[in-house]
């Protein structure tokens, strides 16, 4: 009776035609998201200082470059896009560095207020960069190769080829011609975005490098280039073949894709997003408090992995892909957080950002030169590191400023970032109305997140501390 009708009045032939157009215009439309949606390359560097390139983070810095590691690949990556002289890792020691990359949100907004062992941590898997963005548009393709060391597995985060729950022994390779598995990676890495292409697949790669952690492994030629010919290159803060050596092969092996991507045709839609989940390794500062720390591979930023000092935290932050001018520069301070809203914005999806993702988007800022503003929820960056057995830091960073809370002996240091990257100098008795500005702010962030300074188990406390005396309120 229903079908007597339809056929009767026409409605039978109009409902097919309507049909077939709403699906011509679904398929055409998944075609299209597909055609314009930019690939994103994600590299991310294990324990690699703000200075281990041979290319000038800061063109007016000299120390923010190396004359003793060579990097050229890196370098001609930084020379074709945006470069970040103010760039920090989300945490001084790498798995709160990556939760944070993935959900966009400091570890502190995570509930991650130690450094290892994470148990738990305060976010639904559903607002995982990769499982948003294919929310946004489901035909990406999403893979992470490497090192994971985080808590949830990489296909609850929304990777669709991964491998697996990776931590930093996986990269100890027993092949001299291939250390830390870098060029293992680059060729599986390579392969990923071959078939991503010959689908007609837009797609997120994020290759997340063993190097340059613990145990260091470098090839040997490689080695004996620092040994011989660049020896006389070598200084008093940079001076291990070996740790060069690594170095180097890591470039190397980003080259291997960096490479691809042009052969492949896709470097004009395929944005490249390069930096390090925290500064250099070392042990030598671990027990010190803020003031008594030395200089390292970072000179003349001091300290390392570890701690809040700028050794710790600043590093390599590069973006390359369309629309960004080439040879350019930024001092604007930028974080590892930023990289979840920089991609929804530059994929076509940062409306639909989770309401809790705190990075900032990148993408206007790089896609002017620079003359755009970076709009953050908060105008300042906050870092700790509370860990037991160790000294426990906390600081903000505003613009030039940098303030640091030496939780052990309750010391205030007020640093002017600009003029002494240092951090040898504390400006806390000179300027005690920015350091209680600085310090309440830094302290209202904490307490927003349910943590604040009396929660340390503290077995290095001074019985004497010598805290600088903040004006009243």
């Amino acid at each position: 009776m229903i079908m007597d009708v339809f056929e009767k009045n026409g409605y039978k032939r109009k409902l097919c035609v309507s049909c077939l157009a709403i699906y011509i215009l679904i398929v055409s439309f998944s075609w299209a998201q597909s055609e314009n949606a930019p690939n994103f390359v994600f590299i991310l560097g294990d324990d690699q200082g703000w200075n281990a390139l041979s290319t000038q983070m800061d063109p007016n810095e000299p120390g923010s470059g190396s004359v003793y590691y060579d990097t050229p690949r890196l370098a001609q990556l930084a020379a074709d896009g945006m470069r970040f002289s103010q760039a920090y890792a989300p945490a001084p020691t790498c798995s709160p560095s990556r939760h944070a990359i993935q959900f966009g949100r400091s570890p502190t907004s995570l509930k991650i207020f130690s450094a290892d062992g994470i148990k738990d941590f305060d976010a639904l898997e559903s607002n995982a960069l990769s499982n948003v963005l294919k929310r946004t548009n489901p035909n990406y393709v999403c893979a992470h190769l490497g090192k994971w060391h985080i808590e949830r597995s990489p296909s609850e985060l929304g990777f669709d080829v991964h491998d697996g729950k990776k931590m930093n022994q996986d990269g100890n390779s027993t092949d001299p011609d291939d250390p830390k598995l870098i060029f293992d990676l680059s060729r599986r890495s390579n392969a990923f975005m071959e078939a991503q292409v010959k689908a007609n697949k837009p797609f997120f790669l994020q290759i997340s490098h063993y190097a340059n952690h613990l145990r260091y492994q470098a090839r040997e030629e490689t080695i004996r280039k620092y040994e011989t010919e660049r020896a006389d290159k070598a200084t008093p803060y940079q001076n291990s073949p070996l740790w060069a050596a690594m170095n180097e092969d890591l470039d190397t092996g980003i080259g291997m894709v960096l490479d691809r991507i042009e052969e492949l045709g896709i470097a004009d839609n395929t944005y490249v997003i390069y930096t390090a989940d925290n500064g250099y390794e070392s042990k030598k500062d671990f027990g010190k408090p803020v003031h008594q720390r030395e200089f390292y591979k970072a000179y003349p930023q001091r300290s390392h992995k570890y701690h809040v000092s700028e050794g710790g935290i600043r590093v390599p932050f590069i973006i390359r892909g369309p629309g960004i001018e080439a040879n350019t520069f930024s001092s604007v301070p930028v974080v590892g957080t930023d990289i979840f809203s920089t991609v929804m914005d530059l994929a076509g999806g940062g409306r639909g950002l989770p309401r809790r993702v705190e990075g900032a988007s990148l993408a206007a800022h790089v896609k002017s030169g620079g003359s755009k503003a970076v709009l953050r929820k908060d105008p300042f960056l906050v870092f700790k590191y509370t860990k037991d057995r160790v000294p426990h830091d906390a600081t903000i960073v505003q613009g030039d400023y940098k303030l640091i809370k030496d939780i052990d002996t309750g010391t205030i240091f007020l640093f002017n970032l600009k003029t002494d990257i240092g951090e040898s100098r504390n400006l806390a008795n000179e300027k005690p109305e920015m350091a209680k500005r600085m310090y309440d702010d830094m302290t209202s962030y904490f307490k927003r997140f349910g943590w604040d300074e009396s929660q340390i188990k503290n077995t290095q406390r001074m019985r004497r501390p010598t805290a600088v005396t903040l004006p009243p309120e």
